[in-house]
């Protein structure tokens, strides 16, 4: 992603609040990750004049010092190369000391599996502060950076869709989507397109095929371990992982000449008029300390689940004293994260000789859970999990394993967020307030798939080093979903089914927090896809708004996405 960086750096440096505050913006995009650079790419192409707003900031040396330092001496100690070099002894050594150095200002960030590949990426936890339950902790891991948590080195990169039965599960313990898996079909393949996605279509019941740009076959070292898989488990069918490299949107955005994109930008309120839509945005400048005010009639709200969650409560007014879409009942209520179990350790040799690390490739096994078959569970019963395998070359005799097992969590009204009445951030905002449990069926669930990680490796020969035996708290997998669901109606959702906020016309929320149940796989594809979705009927709306007001002679100020057939 560094040419996201090279290709917006004149449009940054040419950014000053004073210029902000007099430029004529079609639309605003709150968030630069993987939903809001879509937006700002997609509307940027259709016509439109987009501010990107993204609260992350990179300090220098000066300002950071004790960071920056340690940033720099953990991201020279912690590589691959260096891993493979080093006995396992000393590396864990090395590693632990370098997490104890990192809790001084990042107690929360340093817990995260990628802190240690490049610890800047995440957020100070003391300029970012959070409360939560000691007893039942919710690990918030916050990346405020152009291109968000997908940069972050060690992401998974992993694309898969959901299936019919994902969105429209049959126990009755959650909602369905007010969406079809027809229906998001067409805009799934938009963005796979866009990714340039990377796998194989293989027909798995559970996982639909994707539009794949490069097809790959399984390495010697993949093919040995689907068959071994297949070989003890007959039931299961083990596909090869579907990854890109993050989407350099927001520097295609800048190409078009029409983006301008703020960094260090603290949006703290969504402004609405008095016919209830959407007009404008104010946030804190993080360079000068000012408080400055940007209209327009359009607002994409992408600034991650709970932070997107916060901004709508704090857009407290009169006419909405809880928050837009706290009338509900649902805004803050309903978080997610996905059961997160992983082991690593060590084995034999690979078959096909040395294997090294690609970034994102795996071997990904759909529903582990129905190992057995069983005729209930194979039509569909119950939520399960999938696991994620990596495998290479350590040395010539050895290898590396690693598994991750992800389960779906179901959304439930006590886990949710608040406003925190007495903590505030660095920019003067106030804090969140977390309480999130998994239930007791998710925590056995989750000794469920301990045991499916041991019992993996042991078919491989490989001998773990660790593994989780207990539930991880929420938070860990970093897949956090919710808060801000879509729905059918305003009295139980905060959203529309094209996730426009029923309280605020022309305000799109579409990361995460939309979600109103997660499925067992990555949720970044759908949250693009929705993205995608929400770009082409916000068009529309402005194009039939444009149609209707001919004759004060305006242009119409934008063209519809059109989706590909397929």
């Amino acid at each position: 992603m560094a040419e996201t960086f090279d290709d917006l750096q004149s449009v940054l440096l040419e950014t000053t609040p004073e210029r902000i505050a007099s430029l004529p913006v079609d639309a605003i995009v709150v968030g630069g990750g993987a939903a809001g650079g879509l937006a700002s790419l997609l509307l940027c192409e259709a016509g439109l004049q987009v501010l990107t707003l993204d609260a992350g900031v990179r300090k220098g040396f000066l300002q950071a010092p004790y960071s920056r330092a340690l940033s720099a001496v953990v991201t020279r100690v912690a590589t691959p190369e260096m891993f493979e070099r080093l006995p396992l002894s000393v590396s864990n050594l090395g590693r632990k000391a370098l997490r104890l150095a990192g809790r001084l200002r990042q107690p929360v960030q340093s817990r995260c599996f990628a802190w240690e590949l490049q610890p800047d990426c995440l957020v100070d936890d003391r300029d970012n502060p959070y409360v939560s339950d000691p007893d039942g902790p919710f690990c918030w891991f916050r990346s405020r950076q152009l291109g968000g948590r997908m940069i972050v080195p060690g992401h998974g990169r992993q694309y898969y869709r959901l299936s019919a039965a994902d969105l429209h599960p049959r126990d009755g313990l959650s909602p369905p989507w007010p969406v079809t898996a027809e229906d998001l079909a067409p805009w799934y393949a938009l963005v796979e397109r866009r990714l340039g996605l990377r796998g194989r279509r293989e027909g798995h019941p559970w996982v639909p095929d994707s539009e794949i740009a490069q097809a790959i076959e399984p390495t010697p070292a993949e093919a040995d371990l689907m068959t071994a898989i297949i070989r003890r488990w007959p039931h299961l069918h083990p596909i090869s992982g579907r990854f890109a490299p993050p989407l350099a949107s927001l520097a295609l955005a800048a190409r078009s000449g029409r983006l301008t994109c703020r960094q260090g930008a603290v949006v703290r309120q969504i402004h609405v008029d008095g016919a209830g839509a959407v007009c404008g945005v104010s946030f804190v400048d993080d360079a000068s300390g000012a408080e400055l005010r940007v209209e327009a009639p359009l607002v994409f709200l992408c600034a991650s689940t709970l932070e997107s969650t916060r901004l709508l409560m704090l857009s407290r007014s009169p006419r909405h004293p809880e928050g837009l879409g706290g009338a509900s009942g649902a805004l803050g209520r309903n978080l997610m994260d996905h059961v997160v179990m992983s082991g690593r350790g060590f084995g034999p040799a690979l078959p096909g000789g040395r294997a090294t690390f690609v970034d994102g490739r795996s071997v990904y096994v759909p529903r582990f859970d129905l190992q057995g078959g069983e005729d209930g569970q194979a039509q569909g019963a119950g939520r399960g999990f999938g696991v994620q395998l990596y495998r290479m070359s350590k040395g010539a005799d050895a290898s590396f394993f690693q598994a991750v097992a992800f389960a779906e969590m179901t959304p439930r009204p006590e886990n949710r967020i608040a406003l925190d009445g007495r903590v505030r951030d660095r920019w003067g905002v106030p804090a969140l307030s977390i309480r999130c449990r998994h239930s007791a069926q998710e925590i056995d669930q989750a000794r469920r798939q301990s045991a499916a990680l041991q019992a993996i490796a042991d078919v491989l020969g490989v001998t773990l080093s660790d593994l989780n035996t207990q539930s991880t708290p929420p938070g860990m997998a970093i897949h956090e979903c919710g808060t801000a669901r879509m729905g059918s109606t305003p009295e139980t959702s905060v959203l529309d089914p094209s996730n426009q906020c029923w309280d605020a016309k022309g305000l799109y929320v579409t990361d995460g927090a939309c979600f109103p149940s997660q499925g067992a796989q990555n949720p970044t594809l759908t949250i693009m896809a929705l993205t995608a979705r929400a770009c082409d009927h916000a068009l529309r709306d402005l194009k039939a708004s444009a149609t209707a007001a001919q004759n004060d002679g305006r242009p119409a100020v934008g063209q519809p996405v059109g989706a590909p057939v397929g």
